[in-house]
């Protein structure tokens, strides 16, 4: 899904990206779906969190200068569902157990 949005500035130097509700009801995967983010031709794998009432994505400092984007800036944001990442492997006695 494509919108538009600001890159906001919450603090000193963290920086998040609002996203619309019509946007994460869409994506059909609750309210804290997992996603693949593409700003300024550059993608990442995020999460969707809810704060204040209102759904935001991070944008990382790394993530920022891939994109050549700054805090106050206008974007065109491409979103998708993304699959979570693959749980750890079980150990010999259950998960979280380490493998020798």
């Amino acid at each position: 899904m494509r919108f538009r949005t600001a890159v906001e500035l919450g603090g000193k130097t963290a920086t998040g990206m609002a996203v619309p509700a019509d946007v994460v009801s869409a994506l059909g995967a609750g309210k804290r779906p997992a996603v693949r983010i593409t700003v300024g031709g550059h993608t990442y794998r995020t999460m969707v969190a809810s704060m204040g009432g209102r759904f935001l994505v991070p944008l990382s400092a790394d993530n920022r200068t891939a994109a050549g984007v700054a805090a106050g800036d206008d974007v065109d944001i491409d979103s998708q569902l993304d699959a979570p990442a693959d749980p750890l492997p079980a150990g010999p006695r259950g998960p979280w157990t380490r493998v020798p």
